[in-house]
């Protein structure tokens, strides 16, 4: 699988969501336009109900979580990046770590998961969340929330969790990650999903912020409230482009060894695994460097087309911003504790 403009088109046409930098959006988020909006997220599901619902002063809550699998590769942080973005734009934005869903699905010791817990908290705070201003949680620490998963069981069967499976299982288990669906991974579906439905129950509306790999959690999140009697029409889902993988892997993943850089590389081993990405000028997504750049909260609409440009010109204003851009993930990087 690749996740390239056709698996993106495929994905839109064949979910009905709506397009954003791909198509005409006629929508601002939190002061974010159409056109900023287009470097960070690639599609959505009734995104432009919850900017509406922002717009009128409701209450509302952005949510994103993240597996505990271990140190944080690319992928990871650039999601937890653009949280952060929304969140210095003025949205209430919670960020959970999925230390349960480490335990359950990928059978890490609850001890390992509790100092991976530890460590990624620092990160998120060390990368500029607030968490005065919004939530960082663990879900070992919500009782609310697993009683919440507890009653959303009753209105899902295993039919719903074998079509929530992310579009990258296969590719997964051909590489030993997992063999099947089992019952630890069907938990930590669960509560996932109540972790988008629980602000439901307390009146808010709610976007889910993940890569577009995993935009079926939303689906059947979105089922399993309307079948509760749930106001499902306030849950919305905005996705991320995945950033392309090392060595021709579909995606950098804590799950895929050599497919990209993280947090536990040393500085130059990053360098040289970057300056080593020249992906092809003459496709749309780019290099993986082109597409971590994209994620980076100072970068709008109208500097990532001035980039864009320069990459696929391939002169000395890429290669000044690529150095420049190498160096900015190193600092990023710099902040896990080790």
């Amino acid at each position: 699988m690749k996740f390239d403009a056709p698996y993106y088109e495929k994905v839109i046409d064949h979910h009905r969501y709506e397009r954003l930098g791909l198509g005409t959006i006629d929508f601002h988020l939190a002061g974010m336009s159409p056109n900023d909006l287009r470097t960070k997220w690639v599609c959505h599901t009734a995104a432009r109900k919850f900017a509406q619902a922002v717009d009128d002063g409701q209450p509302t809550l952005v949510t994103t979580g993240i597996g505990l699998g271990g140190p944080p590769h690319a992928g990871t942080l650039f999601q937890l990046l653009r949280a952060i973005k929304l969140q210095h734009c003025g949205l209430d934005v919670q960020i959970v770590l999925g230390d349960l869903d480490s335990h359950n699905a990928r059978r890490t010791p609850l001890h390992k998961v509790r100092k991976l817990a530890d460590q990624y908290e620092e990160f998120v705070l060390g990368l500029g969340f607030d968490a005065k201003r919004g939530v960082l949680r663990r879900q070992e620490s919500e009782t609310e929330v697993m009683a919440t998963a507890f009653l959303l069981a009753r209105y899902l069967d295993d039919d719903d969790f074998h079509q929530a499976e992310e579009d990258l299982a296969g590719f997964y288990r051909s590489h030993g990650v997992f063999d099947h669906l089992n019952y630890g991974m069907k938990q930590s579906i669960l509560l996932m999903a109540a972790d988008f439905i629980h602000p439901l129950r307390e009146g808010r509306h709610v976007l889910v912020s993940l890569g577009v790999d995993e935009h079926k959690y939303v689906a059947l999140a979105r089922r399993g409230a309307e079948r509760w009697g749930l106001p499902a029409a306030r849950l919305s889902g905005i996705y991320t482009r995945m950033i392309p993988g090392l060595s021709g892997l579909p995606k950098m993943s804590k799950s895929i060894p050599g497919s990209g850089i993280d947090a536990s590389m040393r500085a130059d081993d990053i360098r040289a695994l970057l300056n080593a990405d020249t992906g092809t000028a003459a496709a749309d997504d780019g290099s993986a460097l082109l597409q971590m750049y994209t994620c980076l909260p100072e970068v709008d609409g109208r500097q990532y087309d001035r980039v864009l440009a320069a990459y696929h010109a391939g002169g000395n204003e890429w290669d000044t911003l690529r150095e420049q851009l190498v160096e900015r993930i190193v600092s990023l990087f710099a902040h896990w504790p080790m």
